[in-house]
């Protein structure tokens, strides 16, 4: 097994906080140049735009699909999958879950699928920063049926985080890692939080812009790069394992 480089936490131009920057041709420009190995492309509610980004790498990174959904109660969860059918089966079906709120381009940004040749494919018109009326419970259960790996995202965080939101880890045995902001230290979060000890800690840049793919990683120690090797090292198994990089300087 080696270490590899992954930033699993970033934004493109499908989301309306993200950059117009951050089309899936200049996320994998910008992750090759900050010598990440693994990417997961994780707008909110939404996923369409991880397919393109996987056809222009051509496995140079890996590009997992993923996304990034808001639960009922306002937590966020990262889901990530091997394949795009189940990814984009599972949008449509959140979207059916999305309030019936307009996006305002002025006002909240524009939600654009764009393709691997830079071109516009769409534009989604439902707001997709709102939460979906779906429970945490139920959200964890469905990606997990789809063969999907569901981590909690900035858990430490206000609003969005599980830990920052709910204050306490729900029963059972999920999740065996989450992830905290990208300028939390390891200390910080033990000392708020000292439970965290106890599970496998996850960092990325929740990169909104060009420029910040890659400010915050996490090594993978895996046999290979696959949703398969990254489930076993979330959970610790096997002798794979994860290892948070330094928190960044900057707070957004």
């Amino acid at each position: 097994m080696r270490g590899w480089r992954a930033d699993l936490h970033i934004h493109s131009v499908l989301s309306p906080c993200a950059s117009l920057a951050m089309s899936p041709a200049r996320i994998v420009r910008e992750a090759r140049r900050a010598g990440l190995d693994l990417i997961a492309v994780c707008d909110h509610n939404a996923a369409e735009n991880g397919r393109y980004a996987r056809r222009l790498a051509a496995g140079e990174p890996v590009v997992l699909m993923g996304m990034e959904i808001q639960t009922s109660e306002e937590v966020e969860v990262l889901a990530y999958f091997a394949d795009e059918e189940p990814a984009l089966l599972l949008q449509g079906e959140l979207h059916a879950f999305l309030p019936d709120i307009p996006c305002d381009p002025d006002l909240f940004g524009d939600q654009l699928v764009v393709d691997d040749g830079d071109e516009i494919v769409r534009r989604i018109d439902t707001l997709l920063l709102s939460p979906v009326g779906l429970a945490l419970y139920d959200v964890v259960a469905r990606v997990e049926d789809l063969g999907g790996v569901a981590v909690p995202a900035h858990v430490d965080r206000v609003p969005g985080g599980l830990l920052g939101v709910l204050g306490l880890f729900p029963e059972g045995e999920w999740p065996p890692a989450v992830e905290i902001a990208p300028w939390t230290s390891l200390a910080d979060a033990y000392r708020t939080w000292p439970e965290l000890r106890q599970r496998a800690i996850l960092r990325s840049s929740d990169a909104h812009y060009p420029e910040e793919i890659g400010r915050a990683w996490t090594e993978f120690y895996v046999s290979d790069l696959t949703l398969d090797e990254v489930r076993r090292a979330l959970h610790g198994r096997d002798g794979r394992r994860i290892q948070p990089g330094p928190a960044v300087k900057e707070n957004r």
